[in-house]
């Protein structure tokens, strides 16, 4: 599992400028790495996903540095201890890749169960109809089975990201999952925001300063993913419209969105409405 800990002491190495195997890395971060414990290439290949480090990697050796959300998050919640964080990182790790077909996703286990896992599975599934999924997606592989248990456990265990409440368990008889949706409090919209402009600069690229809203959710998941209705999602807009992010044309009859500002601008005010 992505353990909270252990990518807290990934970013400290990255910021430092983290360089070499997965031995040296895991002497410098205390991340094991054992014949059964191999946890050091794991928590990079999470945090790679998450959009917290660049990670380049020559026969046995890393680099690793920082990305910009990386740097915010080194800075400000190291040990992902904040709510805003680890639903920004779950939004992260769980998006699409590329505007390509079939759709695929950084972390494609993670995106086939949280953006495209509505129409499958519906916000309240068991683990054998997630592994079921799997096997759809990707055959009878025999880790299948495991992967549909790790990603429960990730967001269910409080080491991982059971803080934030992104997926629960109904109870312990029945073992109902359920996929909760995204806190609607303003202290959340401006990592909504950044995750907004992550993946509209990725799948429709950063020349397009104006684009159809409707389209950028529905090719994004942003709906699926955030599991909100309209009136949710109107109230986050207008904010983020009387923040002066974004400008809003609905002439067209659907809402045009226009940016005013760079990520750069929604990373310094990430955790600015905290309490």
């Amino acid at each position: 599992m992505p353990e909270r800990g252990l990518l807290g002491a990934l970013l400290r190495f990255a910021a430092a400028g983290g360089h070499g195997d997965k031995e040296e890395i895991s002497a410098a971060t205390g991340i094991p790495t054992g014949t059964s414990t191999g946890k050091v290439e794991p928590m990079i290949r999470y945090a790679w996903a998450m959009g917290l480090i660049n990670a380049l990697r020559d026969k046995t050796n890393w680099q690793l540095s920082l990305t910009p959300l990386g740097e915010a998050v080194y800075r400000e919640d190291l040990f992902l201890n904040e709510p805003v964080t680890l639903w920004l990182l779950h939004l992260m790790i769980s998006r699409r890749f590329d505007a390509g077909h079939p759709p695929t996703g950084y972390a494609d286990a993670w995106f086939a169960l949280f953006a495209e896992g509505d129409t499958l599975l519906g916000r309240n599934f068991h683990e054998d109809e997630l592994h079921r999924i799997f096997i759809q997606r990707y055959g009878d592989k025999g880790y299948l089975r495991r992967l549909a248990s790790l990603i429960p456990r990730m967001y269910c265990e409080t080491s991982s990201f059971g803080e934030a409440r992104i997926l629960t368990r109904d109870n312990h008889e029945t073992k109902t999952l359920i996929r909760q949706s995204a806190p609607t409090e303003s202290a959340f919209y401006p990592a909504y925001a950044y995750f907004l402009y992550t993946t509209w600069d990725e799948l429709f690229g950063p020349k397009y300063t104006q684009i159809d809203f409707d389209e950028l959710a529905r090719t994004s998941r942003l709906f699926s993913l955030l599991g909100w209705e309209k009136e949710q999602t109107n109230k986050w807009v207008e904010w983020m419209v009387n923040r002066g992010w974004v400008q809003v044309d609905r002439r067209t009859g659907s809402a045009m969105l226009l940016r005013l500002t760079k990520s750069e601008k929604i990373l310094a005010e990430l955790y600015a409405e905290l309490v």
